[in-house]
């Protein structure tokens, strides 16, 4: 009896667990090379001011990248807003991360006052940044006009 209820916990538990997963996991893929992956979190997605949605970005990459002070990281995340069409970004905060996720750098968030005279850059074509801002923005567009309302409160 026990091993027949512990059998059906089990199966019970491997059913419902794609659904808690797809439920917990709001990064999208929005760019990928044969050197590196964007993911964006769309759960954290919000409209600032109109036009201007805070984002964060996930870059891993797979050959790690080397700082000036000769540490290494793989993954970068990011915090930036971004406006759309044509992308611009202002980049508040950002964090590396080296092997197994152990914390490299983390440069903290710029101050509201430094954000006002940041200037609004844009991603050049060449590089994978503009193809990843370019399919957050797609993402965005494409977000409920609920969710967005509510973001502005």
């Amino acid at each position: 009896m026990i091993r027949s209820v512990s059998r059906f916990l089990v199966v019970a538990g491997c059913l419902a667990a794609p659904g808690v997963v797809s439920a917990q996991a709001p990064w999208r893929q929005v760019y990928k090379d044969s050197d590196l992956t964007v993911q964006f979190d769309t759960a954290s997605a919000s409209l600032v001011s109109p036009g201007v949605w805070s984002t964060v970005t996930s870059w891993d990459y797979n050959r790690p990248r080397v700082l000036e002070n000769k540490k290494t990281y793989t993954r970068l995340v990011e915090k930036a807003y971004l406006r759309c069409s044509p992308a611009r970004l202002k980049r508040v905060s950002s964090t590396l991360y080296g092997p197994n996720n152990v914390l490299v750098r983390n440069e903290g968030e710029a101050s509201s006052a430094d954000q006002r005279h940041m200037q609004w850059d844009r991603p050049r074509r060449a590089l994978p940044g503009f193809k990843a801002f370019e399919s957050v923005c797609g993402v965005l567009n494409k977000k409920p006009a609920a969710k967005a309302k509510s973001a502005r409160r």
